[in-house]
């Protein structure tokens, strides 16, 4: 018995059955009984899940008679882990549950960590984010101390890739890879390799996920287990693996392998992605249309009817399913209507997730759907219908105030301690792995811990704002919106005229300019290389911003008026120094992130809490950055009644009591963005970093906020164009206004035009007028003054309040 376990776990099932099988004739009684649960694992193993299900009952029967508690546990934790696995999940959690009520009662800590860790699994497969979080919590208070097994990363890996948490699930799947192969379990290690494919194709890397597809689909050929194996081919089918010609056949195999093995959710994913394949195919090959429509209508059908009744994602697929069957029949009207009820499904469950970020990430699960209407809108050639498939997933995250974790006293500790290791690693000469190694755990922790909330209220909310009133909205001023349908960049105009859509030009056009232009400007501000080079620099830098000009403004130039521009940016364009564009120069720009976000912003019913009457604004000074005390002192007499945080008055604490509901935050601080890491980007304090985490913890948000330092308006832009930084987080939270920079800049030249925007904001002048006609005061060259300046940019609302 004990060799056959072994043999199981290496990845050798076939053999371990064998020695099962030779010792089931010398044993009886509740030896027997022990022998009966682990045949069922083995046959687990090999998918024949029919004969385990009976296996592991039978087991749990004979041990109760018995009164084998222990064993009773874990055949218990078997069968529920298989009910799982089989979508029994209200049967799975009633074992899982009385196994974690035994194990406690026995002392047993591994093991109650594990089926806490399996109860986590369970609700991960029901759709349960927030909930799955908290059973993984409580398990790896054990792990943490101990060491993570190979299976518990996995699943870990696992929730993170279906909440798109790409860097993290690869991280983490990774890991799970790393610990199976130093524990030599041949099992598990097939397994962590399908999961570590799955990340890579999520994150777009489809050469890494072939590869490591095609590992684990061998390995799972070796080891007898063809279910997996099926798992592992659509992997490699949806990378795009094989010759385009078989795609098609190969997909309806893999989808019915899959249904066969019970993988419900993958079959039907297979059979959508069958249905794709054949209706490109009958539009490209007419002579086969009537065989190849006829093939996709039954696969849409049966996703169609399989997925009413699923989780959310299952249901959206259904709904995607019936959306594509109404388009190719021409009931155009109907596909929409199948593709919005889709879209509301999405909304529901991203708002029942905890943290922002989990909601913000959640936003690439409505691609696809959005995608497809976007699509439709194109077709039919309805600007204001364009538009609002746009605003149906761009930036809804940033519509929401962020849900509180359970424990919001612990999550401040951690906070606290953050800071500590931060500011310690900033300083030390010796031992900076280990700091390194103890922040990395705590923003693990900080981060775990804002993934535990759920927002009830938010699921009633509607997410969209009628955009009928936007036109009367913006006065004099024209909102440009830009989005990207199969690599084609459009963009959609809204003035008092009304609603116009222009075609740009390919994406992929502008890639290389915008790296081009970025590296110019830095090497400008920076003074890098010699002066001819740096005039090489300029030049660079002058044709890059007209070819980007005349690409995204010279089909509008009718449209766009002599007003103010609000620009929702797309993709890579979140970062342009727009004010150096000879479209935006002198004129007040304002980039939102959503129309609907920008039409809400500017409205009194926005349903946000609204600045304290009685809090005055606030002036901080970080430490680290030359001129940031002199600049604070020079804008004091300009805001006579403001509090001023200096030096070591610029801590943490002050600095958020100072923020909580003041009607104007200066902050002179250096800002560090976190790509790798966007929750973390942070301003640099006296005793250490600010985070958005810290900032999600104001019960009220400041109106107007300037962020006078370096690439303090950086944001990570994730499917659906949602944002994640500090800007990003700031504009969540309720904040009108937010100035701040997208490259770095020169002290002294931001001081000067910190002190020039606050002036004509105590004139009266709204932020995007004051920050135009500040820039225009620095400047009309490319010189390391006048980049600086137009480094920054008004991101929200921009007028003046109301």
């Amino acid at each position: 018995m004990s060799l056959a376990l072994v043999l199981a776990e290496a990845g050798r099932p076939d053999r371990a059955l064998r020695e099962i099988d030779a010792a089931a004739p010398a044993l009886q009684g509740l030896p027997a009984a022990r022998l009966t649960m682990q045949r069922a694992l083995i046959l687990d193993r090999l998918s024949r899940f029919d004969e385990a299900m009976a296996g592991y009952t039978s087991a749990i029967a004979d041990f109760r008679r018995f009164g084998d508690s222990l064993w009773e546990a874990r055949a218990l934790t078997n069968r529920g882990v298989l009910y799982t696995y089989r979508g029994h999940v209200r049967q799975a959690e009633s074992d899982l549950l009385a196994a974690e009520h035994r194990y406690a009662e026995l002392g047993q800590d591994a093991a109650l960590a594990q089926v806490r860790h399996n109860l986590g699994f369970a609700r991960a497969r029901a759709g349960d984010l927030p909930a799955a979080l908290r059973w993984y919590e409580r398990a790896d208070e054990y792990f943490a101390r101990t060491s993570r097994p190979a299976v518990a990363l996995m699943d870990r890996a696992e929730l993170l890739l279906d909440a798109r948490l790409l860097p993290e699930a690869r991280a983490t799947a990774g890991a799970a890879l790393k610990a199976a192969k130093a524990s030599r379990m041949g099992l598990f290690e097939a397994q962590a390799q399908l999961m570590v494919a799955e990340a890579a194709l999520a994150a777009g890397d489809v050469t890494a996920a072939r590869a490591a597809a095609a590992t684990a689909r061998r390995a799972f050929a070796r080891q007898q287990r063809p279910a997996w194996s099926a798992l592992a081919r659509y992997v490699e089918l949806r990378a795009g693996g094989g010759p385009e010609d078989t795609r098609l056949r190969r997909a309806r195999e893999v989808a019915a392998a899959l249904a066969t093995a019970g993988w419900a959710a993958p079959a039907l994913d297979a059979r959508l992605h069958a249905a794709r394949l054949a209706l490109a195919r009958a539009a490209a090959e007419p002579a086969h249309a009537t065989r190849l429509l006829r093939a996709a209508s039954a696969d849409l059908h049966a996703v169609e009817a399989a997925g009413r009744r699923g989780p959310a994602h299952l249901r959206a697929r259904a709904w995607h399913a019936k959306a594509l069957l109404r388009e190719a029949t021409g009931d155009t009207a109907g596909a929409r209507r199948a593709l919005l009820a889709g879209m509301t499904v999405l909304r529901r469950y991203s708002a029942a997730l905890g943290a922002t970020e989990l909601r913000t990430l959640t936003g690439g699960y409505a691609t696809d759907l959005a995608t497809a209407g976007l699509r439709l809108a194109v077709r039919g050639g309805r600007p204001r219908s364009i538009l609002w498939w746009a605003e149906r997933w761009r930036a809804t995250a940033l519509r929401r105030r962020p849900t509180r974790p359970p424990d919001e006293s612990a999550l401040a500790a951690d906070l606290a301690q953050l800071r500590r290791v931060h500011a310690e690693a900033e300083s030390a000469t010796t031992g900076l792995p280990a700091l390194l190694r103890e922040q990395r755990l705590l923003e693990e922790r900080i981060r775990r811990r804002s993934w535990q909330a759920a927002d009830a209220s938010a699921a009633s909310r509607e997410t969209g704002d009628s955009l009928r009133r936007l036109p009367d909205r913006l006065g004099d001023a024209t909102l440009v919106e830009l989005l990207d349908i199969d690599d084609i960049r459009y963009a959609v105009v809204v003035s008092a005229a009304g609603f116009r859509c222009r075609r740009l030009g390919p994406v992929s056009e502008l890639g290389r300019e915008l790296e081009a232009l970025r590296f110019a400007l830095r090497r400008i501000v920076h003074r890098h290389g010699t002066a001819v080079s740096r005039a090489a620099a300029r030049e660079a830098a002058r044709s890059a911003l007209r070819h980007l000009d005349d690409f995204l403004f010279g089909p509008l130039r009718l449209r766009l008026g002599a007003g103010p521009l609000i620009v929702v940016p797309v993709g890579e364009l979140h970062a342009t120094p727009w004010a150096l564009l000879p479209t935006c120069r002198g004129r007040p720009v304002t980039i939102a992130p959503s129309a609907s976000s920008w039409l809400a912003a500017g409205e009194s019913a926005t349903g946000r809490p609204a600045p304290g009457p009685d809090k005055p604004p606030v002036l901080v000074a970080g430490p680290g950055l030359r001129h940031a005390d002199e600049e604070i002192r020079r804008l004091a007499p300009a805001i006579p009644a403001a509090a001023t945080l200096i030096a070591a008055e610029a801590t943490v604490d002050a600095v958020s009591a100072a923020l909580d509901g003041a009607p104007l935050a200066h902050v002179a601080a250096h800002g560090t963005f976190r790509a790798d890491n966007p929750m973390f980007s942070y301003l640099h304090l006296a005793d250490g970093p600010l985070t958005v985490f810290d900032l999600e913890r104001l019960p009220r948000p400041p109106r107007t906020v300037v962020l006078s330092a370096c690439n303090g308006g950086l944001s990570a832009v994730h499917p659906g164009e949602e944002l994640m930084g500090l800007t990003a987080a700031l504009l969540g939270l309720g904040t009108r206004t937010v100035l701040a920079s997208v490259l770095p800049a020169q002290d002294a030249a931001t001081a000067e035009l910190m002190i020039a925007v606050h002036r004509r904001l105590a004139a009266g002048d709204g932020p995007a007028q004051a920050l135009a006609q500040a820039q225009i005061a620095a400047g009309t060259g490319l010189d390391e003054d006048t980049v600086s300046a137009a480094a920054f940019s008004c991101f929200g609302v921009g007028s003046a309040a109301a």
